[in-house]
């Protein structure tokens, strides 16, 4: 599955659907539309420009899990919903940086909690599906 930017150009992937679609069943029972993982993907490119400029305003070259905006200290995370290796590649080849470890926690707690919104927006309009006119960006 490829998303497509805004130029038209593929964008690569990365989350990894099959477990955000797990994911989705298994909190809610609902079913989840192609479209919504664009959007999700999408977001999550988002964060991870935002955590490249904050590691090199603070003059680190790490992308460090505090430079992602939703930082949780010590996430419990059972299971990755990006694709790790991915996001290390997109990180060293847009910025020349390297990523740690806990980039991927914080990364899937943004995934998890947008997941959330969008179920509860799908349950709002009384559907069993997430769509993406479901999907908003998480904040704090």
């Amino acid at each position: 599955m490829h998303t497509t930017s805004q130029n038209g150009v593929p964008m690569e992937n990365y989350i990894i659907a099959s477990k955000v679609k797990k994911f989705i069943k298994e909190k809610s029972g609902m079913n989840t539309s192609a479209a919504f993982f664009e959007k999700l993907n999408q977001d999550v490119l988002s964060s991870l420009t935002s955590s490249i400029e904050a590691a090199k305003t603070s003059g680190r070259k790490t992308v460090m899990a505090r430079d992602f905006s939703l930082y949780v200290e010590n996430p419990q995370i059972e299971e990755s919903l990006v694709v790790a290796s991915k996001i290390k590649k997109y990180i060293k080849d847009t910025a020349g940086l390297s990523t740690s470890a806990q980039a991927f926690d914080q990364l899937t707690l943004r995934v998890q909690k947008a997941c959330t919104l969008a179920i509860q927006n799908a349950t709002n309009d009384k559907r069993k599906t997430v769509m993406d006119r479901d999907f908003a960006a998480p904040s704090a």
